[in-house]
């Protein structure tokens, strides 16, 4: 699934539609995840005013307080020209470009915002990693008397938004903390340091343009794919050497709560 790296990539790629007016809306099925809005076609006519990010999901903001809400669930992504039977939406503009969101495995979700309303999928979301006064403090404070290992505490979306399990791993790597520690023994230095790592992390895999896997899901809007891969220092790499100087030990993986996590049982404490 596409975590806050690969989104904030799709959100700065579709910066140049500010500015430009939609033409139409086709919709080539009834759903995705849930049904599209009835009044989905409301958006032709309007200029794009901003496209912004919360967690993982895009906020195209329109002209007349209207809102495209969109996340791109496990395999969506958008593009500026058809591919084929997974098109599911295309908007055109009058200008001419165009705007397709494809979806093999149709888990996205799109729907329409009025004024400034809350949208019931963003009312329970945390702090922004970036936000300035999301801190170790607050990190530790959130987290603290909690009975879960610190990895699923960093992917409760209510302690902070946009980490999902790839980033998950190579934080707590570069913080040295095992992703098995529970979130309650997790000291306020190791909040500080986790909190440090989870910016120093996710500003690099932004910069790399996010992460296309080996499945090759993820591409960013100009068909290019995410290079953060290559600079995984533990996820997807059971059993390789791990990349610490001196360290002789071996990757290590681990299912916690139905999902994959990597780590190096030396360095990790």
């Amino acid at each position: 699934m596409p975590e806050l790296p690969e989104v904030e990539t799709v959100r700065r790629g579709l910066l140049d539609l500010v500015g430009k007016e939609i033409l139409s809306v086709e919709l080539n099925r009834a759903d995705l995840r849930f049904p599209f809005p009835e009044d989905m076609d409301s958006i032709a006519g309007r200029k794009i005013l901003n496209i912004e990010r919360r967690a993982k999901y895009l906020l195209i903001r329109l002209e007349n307080d209207l809102t495209l809400l969109s996340h791109l669930g496990m395999t969506g992504r958008f593009g500026k020209a058809l591919e084929g039977k997974h098109d599911h939406v295309i908007i055109d503009f009058v200008d001419g470009n165009r705007l397709v969101y494809t979806d093999p495995r149709r888990f996205g979700i799109m729907d329409l915002i009025h004024g400034d309303a809350e949208h019931k999928l963003l009312s329970h979301l945390g702090p922004e990693p970036f936000d300035t006064d999301w801190d170790g403090v607050r990190l530790h404070d959130s987290i603290r008397g909690r009975n879960v290992s610190i990895k699923s505490a960093l992917l409760d979306q209510k302690i902070v938004v946009g980490i999902g399990n790839i980033y998950a791993s190579e934080i707590l790597f570069r913080a040295g903390v095992s992703p098995n520690r529970l979130a309650k023994n997790i000291s306020k230095t190791m909040a500080g340091r986790i909190h440090g790592e989870v910016q120093n992390v996710l500003l690099a895999a932004i910069e790399a343009g996010g992460s296309t896997l080996k499945d090759g899901q993820f591409k960013a809007i100009d068909g290019n794919l995410g290079y953060f891969p290559h600079e995984f220092a533990v996820y997807d790499r059971e059993g390789e050497n791990c990349v610490t100087f001196e360290c002789q030990n071996f990757i290590r993986r681990v299912v916690q709560s139905g999902r994959s996590t990597f780590y190096c049982s030396s360095c990790q404490r």
